[in-house]
């Protein structure tokens, strides 16, 4: 009798030892050998899973916006206004070790997904989903008397690009740009609206 072989726990299995490799040492280590290496399994074994690199590393930036999406979804609860706004925000920023790893990730992969049109994709349909929650959020907060007289848009731009900038400096810079640091700016950025 044939074993049965879970498809998508392995699909699973080789994405986490690419993030692993790629969190690690850079994307230039997640060659298809290191990466069969890291999760076990033999070279060849791995286009039973995935066309190539590229699929991987498709595959690996789907999960981190995946991850990250339901990991706002859990915290968000019923918050609603400027509480929700936080949320979101915190669950984006690098402030703790996992979110960090994925910042790392996606950092490595953000040059691959200027040229990438899947990548590409997956970024605009993040971002644009970041940008609907932020402004709903905002929205709120301008019923509830929580905000002043802002530009909604604007606003969700200004906080979007501080996001991604704290990704990056976290990463590069993280003793300047530390948890308690992000969180400060978040805390005056909200405090001025």
């Amino acid at each position: 009798m044939p074993k049965l072989v879970d498809h998508d726990e392995r699909r699973r299995s080789i994405t986490a030892a690419a993030w692993r490799l790629i969190a690690a040492r850079g994307i230039e280590a997640a060659n298809m050998r290191d990466i069969a290496t890291e999760a076990g399994y033999t070279n060849g074994a791995l286009s039973h899973y995935f066309a190539g690199k590229d699929e991987i590393l498709r595959t690996s930036y789907e999960h981190i916006s995946e991850a990250t999406d339901r990991r706002i979804a859990e915290a968000l609860g019923d918050a609603t206004g400027l509480d929700a706004l936080r949320i979101l925000c915190r669950e984006v920023m690098p402030i703790n070790e996992e979110q960090l790893l994925e910042a790392r990730i996606a950092a490595s992969l953000w040059p691959r997904a200027m040229y990438d049109e899947q990548m590409a994709a997956t970024n605009r349909r993040t971002m644009d989903n970041w940008r609907e929650q932020m402004a709903i959020f905002l929205e709120q907060a301008r019923e509830e008397g929580s905000v002043g007289d802002i530009d909604v848009t604007i606003v969700v731009e200004q906080l979007l690009n501080m996001m991604m900038g704290m990704q990056i400096l976290g990463v590069l810079t993280p003793g300047e740009t530390s948890s308690e640091r992000q969180l400060e700016m978040l805390e005056q950025f909200v405090a001025a609206l």
